[in-house]
This record gives C-alpha cells, sequence and structure tokens, in this order.
C-alpha cells in the first residue's frame, strides 16, 4: 500500500513540475498576449466614435476575462518560465558540485595511498 502512495505522489509531483513548463510555453503566452490586445486595444479603440463597432462586448469581455486577469495570466506565466529555468540551473549546479566533491575526494584518497607508496619505499 505505501509503495502504491509513493507511485501517486511521484506522478502528482510530476503534475505539478509540468505546470509552468505549461504556463510559460510560447501559445501559453501568445493564447494571454492575444486577449490582452483584444480586450484592451480593442476596447481602448470603442472609445473614439467611428471605430465603436470594435469594442468587445460585454459578454465577450465577461467570457474571455476581464484587462488585470489577463495581464495577472501573462505575468505569471512569464514568471513560471523563469523559475523554471532558475531552479532548473541550480540543480545542475548542485549536481556539478556534487560531481565535483567527489571527483576531489577520489583525487585526495589517491593522494593518500601515493603517499603511503612513497613512505612505505623510503
Amino acid at each position: 500500500m505505501q509503495n502504491n502512495d509513493s507511485e501517486n505522489k511521484s506522478g502528482f509531483s510530476r503534475f505539478l513540475d509540468s505546470i509552468p513548463a505549461v504556463l510559460s510555453s510560447t501559445a501559453s503566452i501568445m493564447i494571454f498576449l492575444f486577449l490582452f490586445v483584444y480586450l484592451f486595444i480593442f476596447g481602448l479603440l470603442g472609445f473614439i466614435p467611428g471605430l465603436k463597432f470594435l469594442e468587445p462586448s460585454n459578454t465577450t469581455q465577461l467570457i474571455l476575462g476581464n484587462y488585470t486577469n489577463v495581464l495577472s495570466a501573462l505575468g505569471a506565466a512569464i514568471a513560471a518560465g523563469v523559475g523554471s529555468s532558475v531552479h532548473k540551473h541550480v540543480r545542475e549546479h548542485r549536481k556539478q558540485t556534487a560531481d565535483l566533491q567527489t571527483t576531489v575526494d577520489r583525487l585526495e584518497k589517491k593522494i593518500d595511498q601515493l603517499s603511503k607508496q612513497v613512505d612505505e619505499t623510503k
């Protein structure tokens, strides 16, 4: 029973780990930019009397989200990508540090062995 719980947690963890990549994907950012342009820019153009037809209807604005939500989603997508990138580099740096420490430990062990051999030959 414990094994299944740990497998579910790892699957759930993998799902959670994939969210920043999805949020920061090009498709996601393009959708948010489109919504921003459609809702905000066309909304501003609607103030010009000759371009009133470009203004999104209230229902459209309600369905697609308001300006604040669209901009916060865009910001979250960009931040998720940056955060994911930073965490990836930190993991790589920790792995490189661990590998370097292992190499240093092996080198010190080898130096100690060579030192003992030199002492024995004297």
